[in-house]
């Protein structure tokens, strides 16, 4: 994982101790807290290198610094970082295009994909945190839900723009990406799962925190590739069309086995900005039940505030409020979506 504001520790001092050599930062301050002049200093050394000058040490910013002689490094990560995809949101040398986790005992033969659209001023690497490092980088530890749910998926995270104030989906608001951004991420696996191929994906879920709803509204059903579950963390800021549409799919028409696969969860705070939308939702969701003559167990909608441990997830349409903030729904409440979800079990594991 990178280094940046807030991180602290023994490499956190070896990186301060090379600016310092640098004549960059004081010898003072070396103390292995990477604080705001750590922050300064960072970003000098970026400018002197003509390298993005955000004060992260990313993996460009640490080749440049082995090539003064610098001998430190990042944790080792448990994931796989793809730097440069040609469908990636936004052209960007310093950052990696998204990050892959592969849980443990995954088989191809029964692959599934979790994509997860983190909201503004986060980025990839971090909301796969457990542990944040800053309270103004809120972490989903969604490498930890997906181990721990048994489930045999891929995960996948696209950036967008990395810690930028921005909803802006770049190029993942185009019609069509996300089967050549995921066939181009499965070349980039191919050494390990050669015969891993998109038209074979079991079941997709598709996550939204926040303001990666316009993303997840163009992946959703332009995509090209078909998702089978849609969760909106408190991401319910507009494109509301394309969501209730995704709804009226999901129960108009369904039979009980479609509508065992597929499911559509909406949680939403009173105060995040989404709760008069996801109102409105949770009556389409009604009133369509109540059109199609489907199952009362199929769609359940509440305005009272619940936490994780006392949330159904029973239901194929959930149109939840929860008593928790904005920024700790991903990490409250996806280990409990996760498995409740259709999403294949890995081999060896019962449900």
């Amino acid at each position: 994982m990178p280094m940046q504001l807030g991180s602290k520790g023994e490499k956190v001092q070896r990186w301060q101790e090379f600016l310092a050599e640098q004549e960059l930062l004081r010898p003072e301050a070396v103390h292995g807290d990477f604080d705001r002049e750590t922050e300064h200093a960072t970003r000098e050394y970026q400018e002197l290198h003509e390298l993005v000058s955000d004060g992260v040490v990313g993996e460009l910013t640490l080749q440049a610094a082995r090539n003064d002689g610098f001998q430190g490094g990042l944790d080792a990560p448990d994931y796989t970082l793809l730097y440069g995809l040609k469908n990636a949101a936004f052209p960007d040398i310093e950052h990696p295009s998204a990050l892959v986790h592969i849980p443990p005992s995954f088989s191809a033969a029964d692959a599934a994909v979790v994509i997860y659209i983190h909201g503004i001023g986060n980025n990839i690497e971090n909301v796969v945190r457990r542990v944040a490092i800053s309270s103004q980088y809120p972490v989903a530890d969604l490498i930890g839900h997906l181990d721990r749910s048994g489930r045999n998926a891929l995960l996948v995270v696209p950036e967008l723009r990395y810690n930028a104030a921005s909803s802006d989906p770049g190029a993942l608001g185009q019609p069509g990406v996300l089967r050549p951004l995921l066939e181009e991420i499965f070349a980039r696996l191919r050494r390990q799962f050669p015969g891993l191929r998109v038209d074979d994906i079991k079941h997709t879920v598709l996550i939204s925190h926040s303001g990666g709803y316009r993303a997840a509204a163009s992946l959703a059903v332009g995509g090209g590739v078909p998702v089978h579950e849609l969760y909106l963390l408190d991401s319910l800021y507009g494109h509301e069309d394309t969501f209730h549409g995704f709804l009226g799919q999901l129960l108009s028409g369904a039979t009980s086995e479609s509508v065992r696969r597929r499911r559509l969860v909406n949680l939403y705070t009173k105060s995040g900005g989404t709760y008069e939308r996801s109102l409105a939702l949770a009556k389409q969701a009604r009133d369509t039940l109540y059109t199609v003559g489907g199952d009362a167990k199929w769609v359940h909608t509440s305005d009272e505030p619940v936490t994780a441990a006392s949330a159904r997830f029973d239901a194929r349409v959930i149109v939840q409020r929860v008593a928790v903030g904005h920024s700790e729904i991903p990490i409250q409440f996806l280990g409990r979506l996760l498995a409740t979800s259709a999403l294949p079990l890995r081999r060896g594991l019962v449900a």
